[in-house]
């Protein structure tokens, strides 16, 4: 028959169990510090005490297993408490956050009826300015119109001024130049009547010594004559 068989028997097992475990489901990794090292006397030293001893140790630790599920279980029921507690504190602050954002809209919406309002004024506004605006620029495009055409009307005076020299210029260069073809032809005439008395001084040269050579000719004739009869 094996030893286990009899150790795994329920009325047996529960003294050989460690009443402080706790299940756990992570990996347990032991310590084998030389100070963690302990010796379990309830089994190695368990026949060099008397039986009084260990049952009281027994009674011992089922009073603390007791006590201590107790205390899970209170402690368990005041969770259920708080979580209930706290869901409907959740349930509370989810009715006024509900409300408080109604609230919330219902003020939005009166500061969006109030900028609607103040974006109408300022529409109007900017209606009324816009048509300030338009009759401001209608009155200076007149205004631009009317200095454009003085400006053009000055201009027209001075290109007529400007004619006007042009032509007062044009005739005194006329005036200059008939005075220029005047004086030309005047010279012109001058200068053909000094050549003329130039050529009459010469004919009259010419003939005073044609007279002269006549005379002479004359007197040597003369003087022949006298020669021939004395």
């Amino acid at each position: 028959m094996s030893l286990w068989s009899w150790v795994n028997q329920p009325e047996e097992l529960k003294n050989f169990q460690n009443p402080l475990f706790e299940a756990n489901s992570l990996v347990i990794w032991p310590s084998v510090a030389p100070q963690s090292l302990q010796l379990w006397e309830g089994i190695f030293l368990r026949w060099n005490r008397p039986s009084r001893y260990l049952d009281e140790a027994e009674e011992e630790m089922k009073r603390i297993i007791d006590y201590n599920r107790f205390l899970q279980d209170k402690v368990n029921s005041m969770k259920k408490q708080i979580t209930q507690t706290e869901t409907e504190g959740k349930v509370d602050e989810v009715d006024e956050v509900d409300k408080v954002d109604e609230m919330d809209k219902v003020d939005e919406m009166d500061k969006v009826d109030e900028v609607d309002k103040v974006d109408k004024v300022d529409e109007v506004d900017k209606v009324d300015k816009v048509d300030e605006m338009d009759k401001v620029d209608e009155v200076d495009k007149v205004d631009k119109v009317d200095e454009m055409d003085k400006v053009d009307k000055v201009d027209e005076v001075d290109k007529v001024d400007e004619m006007d020299k042009v032509d007062e210029v044009d005739k005194v260069d006329e005036v200059d130049k008939v005075d220029k073809v005047d004086e030309v032809d005047k010279v012109d005439e001058v200068d053909k009547v000094d050549e003329v008395d130039k050529v009459d001084k010469v004919k009259k040269v010419d003939e005073v010594d044609e007279v002269d050579k006549v005379d002479e000719m004359d007197k040597v004739d003369e003087v022949d004559e006298v020669q021939e009869n004395p």
